[in-house]
């Protein structure tokens, strides 16, 4: 006898269809003032979209790498208060910057 049009005991084995997941990166924030990275570290995942916005009246550069070895990867520069530089991270790794002008002033970004 064959299986009726409503026989339940097909398809049980086949998995749901799902959309596939995806990890969506939350932006962050580094603030310039009194010639200092606020704050010195930043922690993110794959896509991470750090913005740096300067508050000092004076020119900064947001330049990876340190001021002896300049990596190149990142290289933004911010022209006086209320400038912006944003860079988005898309490899994982520990991405350390400075200041060109000012080489006192480093911070870090970790991307995993």
């Amino acid at each position: 006898m064959g299986a009726a049009c409503g026989d339940s005991s097909k398809g049980q084995d086949t998995p749901a269809r799902t959309a596939p997941t995806v990890a969506v990166a939350a932006p962050a924030a580094v603030a310039i003032k009194l010639f200092q990275f606020q704050p010195t570290q930043i922690q993110g995942s794959l896509g991470t979209t750090v913005t740096w916005t300067n508050g000092d009246e004076i020119l900064h550069t947001v330049t990876s790498g340190t001021p002896e070895r300049p990596d190149g990867r990142v290289n933004g520069t911010l022209d006086g208060a209320g400038t912006t530089f944003s860079f988005t991270f898309g490899d994982a790794g520990t991405y350390a910057y400075f200041c060109a002008r000012h080489n006192a002033m480093v911070g870090e970004v970790r991307i995993t």
